[in-house]
């Protein structure tokens, strides 16, 4: 991922988000911890490929990232991630 706004275009339709899903940490919680909104829905399985390549810059955008996935959790939105 080369940038933020890479990262939504890649996730955003694997969740199968509707089109006009925001392409904000804060749209992204709110579909993953309060639910309802994306077409697949926790349990997710995340497979972040390529972790090493990543920009330097991206570095607090992954940080915040992981910890929506944290937060999704422990709501109960089981969300497993898995680097490589």
């Amino acid at each position: 991922i080369s940038s933020e706004e890479a990262f939504f275009l890649a996730l955003l339709p694997q969740l199968q988000a509707p089109d006009d899903h925001g392409h904000s940490l804060e749209a992204l919680a709110q579909s993953l911890i309060e639910g309802g909104i994306n077409g697949v829905e926790p349990p997710l399985c995340i497979i972040n490929v390529n972790v090493h390549a990543m920009p330097e810059q991206l570095a607090a955008f992954a940080s915040n990232v992981s910890a929506i996935y944290d937060k999704a959790s422990a709501a109960g939105k089981k969300i497993r991630v898995f680097e490589e």
